[in-house]
């Protein structure tokens, strides 16, 4: 079977921040590079995912009531009106976040300027969205 990617795909390497893990588990050394927890799960959190399961409670969640919440907050902590439906999106952290940014606002061809120092993934993400990454020193 053909391998099937993109062009850019098919350019980019593993980011330094895995390199560094894999690094890390050859060598047996502490592994500063990602945020693997020293410690277990609190019980509260093993024993609510172990019902959940049980219970097939195991669909996606509708998270507007998390944005109705986030645009009450905003009123009243910032005094910024905000729509719920159209101005809050709930993400699983930043990379999402700024990959779901990139796919929705550049075009293909466009430049999108980073400041150096970067998180690493912004300039694959820019690159997956048709842009071109414009480094610039702070």
């Amino acid at each position: 079977m053909e391998e099937k990617l993109s062009s850019v795909a098919k350019t980019l390497t593993p980011s330094p921040i895995q390199q560094l893990s894999f690094l890390a588990q050859r060598c047996d050394a502490i592994n500063l590079a990602e945020g693997f927890p020293d410690f277990p799960a609190p019980l509260q959190i093993k024993n609510a995912a172990v019902s959940a399961i049980n219970s097939d409670f195991n669909q996606y969640r509708h998270v507007q009531g998390i944005c109705d919440h986030v645009a009450c907050k905003m009123k009243e902590i910032q005094e910024l009106n905000v729509d719920p439906l159209t101005d809050i999106v709930i993400c699983c952290g930043q990379s999402e976040a700024f990959a779901a940014t990139m796919f929705a606002i550049v075009e293909q061809g466009d430049e999108v300027i980073i400041f150096d120092p970067s998180y690493e993934t912004y300039e694959t993400c820019i690159r997956l969205a048709g842009g071109i990454p414009v480094s610039r020193s702070n």
